[in-house]
């Protein structure tokens, strides 16, 4: 009895759109520090940081939009569409992460992990309403 009751509240928790945002992207940022460090590892010897930042990202957009597509919104829309706008607000929030690191770093004279640490909740909020109202609004 005790275990159906907690099964039951487990099942409840993953009806929440947003738990599921919360398990998928952290998945997907795991996923995505290791397209990074295999594609460093591979690509170190001749590129640069940058580049290799670029290619894992490349590597690691498809299996992110997968993931959020299937376990997050359910979406059964054409992909094709719904990847591109799922390029876009990714790829938008990673400029202005680009952009906008090094400026509050000098700005706050602080810490870069902290800096990057509060751009990455604050990101997350933004990429979520991006997805859901943009990505894969119906």
């Amino acid at each position: 009895m005790v275990w159906k009751v907690e099964q039951e509240k487990v099942v409840r928790l993953l009806k929440s759109e947003k738990l599921r945002f919360l398990i998928v992207g952290a998945g997907n940022t795991v996923i995505g520090y290791a397209c990074f460090l295999l594609t460093f590892a591979l690509m170190d010897p001749w590129a640069g940081p940058v580049a290799i930042l670029v290619a894992a990202y490349l590597v690691a957009l498809p299996i992110a939009f997968v993931n959020q597509r299937v376990f997050v919104f359910r979406s059964r829309a054409p992909w094709v569409r719904e990847f591109g706008r799922f390029l876009l607000a990714n790829s938008t929030i990673f400029a202005i992460n680009v952009v906008a690191l090094p400026i509050c770093i000098r700005l706050s004279e602080g810490d870069p992990r902290v800096v990057q640490g509060v751009f990455v909740m604050v990101s997350t909020v933004a990429s979520y309403f991006a997805h859901k109202y943009f990505s894969f609004s119906r």
